[in-house]
């Protein structure tokens, strides 16, 4: 039995649970990208020059995607799990000992939800 479950899938289960498309729940989230920066930023261990980095790369849908994710998977449950299954990436290599999220870890999200490019190394 499959004890693990991607983010991916846990997005997806959870949108089902919620009865909420994705494109309902972006649209009625903030579409003005400084207060999706310093959002980004609040939850995220990047400098101001990565954020701006990322802010150039990603439309303002992926990077709410991202802060929706991050809050909802990983600050909202710092269990790690979801319906009992391990969540991937899991907790540990997503959020740093200070309570945010690491660069490192905020690649590993971008990949599992299939958003590209990260902010590099």
């Amino acid at each position: 039995m499959r004890r693990v479950i991607t983010l991916k899938e846990a997005l997806r289960d959870f949108l089902k649970d919620a009865g909420l498309s994705l494109s309902d729940l972006l649209s009625a989230m903030d579409d003005d990208p400084k207060g999706i920066i310093d959002s980004l930023l609040m939850r995220v261990d990047i400098s101001e020059e990565e954020a701006a980095r990322l802010e150039r790369l990603l439309t303002p849908d992926q990077l709410n995607l991202l802060i929706l994710v991050l809050h909802v998977f990983y600050y909202a449950n710092p269990s790690g799990y979801y319906k009992g299954y391990l969540l991937y990436p899991p907790y540990e290599m997503v959020v740093g000992p200070n309570g945010k999220v690491t660069r490192e870890g905020l690649n590993l999200v971008m990949k599992s939800l299939g958003i590209t490019p990260g902010i590099g190394a």
